[in-house]
């Protein structure tokens, strides 16, 4: 189904940029964001964009985090080791 909405294309093209996503499936991820309630697709949007300002990898072991060194590699009790690829100073 093609829309002439410039707004609702965007949408779809952003979502179809994600791996596994097909011009239908976007089409459904769209048409559900502009379903739900202004402020639920705010908090939606929200959260993409704090993942994406806040979220990074591990200087240490190279896992997901959003502190400098994950809790795991910040333990004391942990064998650095075992997995620490960046050399402490």
């Amino acid at each position: 189904m093609a829309y002439n909405i410039v707004p609702l294309n965007e949408l779809i093209s952003q979502f179809e940029r994600l791996p596994g996503i097909g011009k239908k499936t976007a089409q459904r991820l769209a048409l559900s964001v502009l379903q739900q309630p202004e402020e639920s697709a705010q908090r939606f949007a929200e959260a993409i964009v704090n993942a994406k300002k806040k979220i990074h990898f591990c200087n240490c072991c190279q896992a997901l985090t959003d502190l400098d060194i994950c809790p795991i590699c910040s333990d004391t009790e942990r064998d650095r080791s075992v997995i620490c690829v960046v050399s402490e100073a």
